[in-house]
This record gives C-alpha cells, sequence and structure tokens, in this order.
C-alpha cells in the first residue's frame, strides 16, 4: 500500500508542502480517494481475470490467491492524460474485455 501512495503521491517528492492545515487536509484526501479508485479497480478486474480463469478450466487456489494484491500499479501512467466521460461509462453493460 505504502508502494503505491508513494507512486501516486510523486510531486514534490511526496511531501505536503502546503501552509495551511485545510489545504494539507484536501492534498491528504485526494491521495485516499485515488488510492481508494486504484484499488477498487484492481480488485474488480483481478476477481474478473480469476473467474475467466477458472471459467476456462484453470486451476486457482484461493490459498494462492493470499499471495496477490488489489495496490500494484505497474499499469498506471501517472503522467498520462486521462478522460473520464460519465455518460459513456453509464451506457457500457459490463467490465471492459480482459486482455488475453
Amino acid at each position: 500500500m505504502h508502494k503505491l501512495r508513494r507512486f501516486l503521491f510523486f510531486v514534490r517528492e511526496g511531501k505536503i508542502q502546503r501552509k495551511h492545515l485545510e489545504t494539507q487536509t484536501d492534498q491528504a484526501l485526494c491521495l485516499n480517494v485515488l488510492t481508494n479508485a486504484v484499488i477498487v479497480w484492481n480488485t474488480v478486474y483481478m476477481q474478473a481475470a480469476i473467474e475467466a480463469l477458472r471459467s476456462e478450466g484453470l486451476e486457482v487456489r484461493d490459498e494462492d490467491l493470499v499471495h496477490i494484491s488489489p495496490a500494484r500499479f505497474e499499469h498506471i501512467n501517472r503522467y498520462g492524460k486521462y478522460r473520464f466521460d460519465i455518460e459513456a461509462g453509464q451506457r457500457r453493460k459490463g467490465l471492459r474485455p480482459l486482455r488475453g
């Protein structure tokens, strides 16, 4: 979790440098929201991948799943531009396709 948060909070070497408590709090809360968004996204898609593997007849043991973490971030481009089309998201049925 700490590595994910350091990865996401890279500006000014991850230091909160605001003078006022309110802006410091805003910065910390934004990091919490972003961290939670990554973890939820990863959890949903990891579950979909596990279900897909199992539906193909591959063995995925529950005891092996304790070794994976939804705090992965290698797939995130932190320098990218992101566009969130709320209306398109509401029209979408199900998840995006998994890579094969």
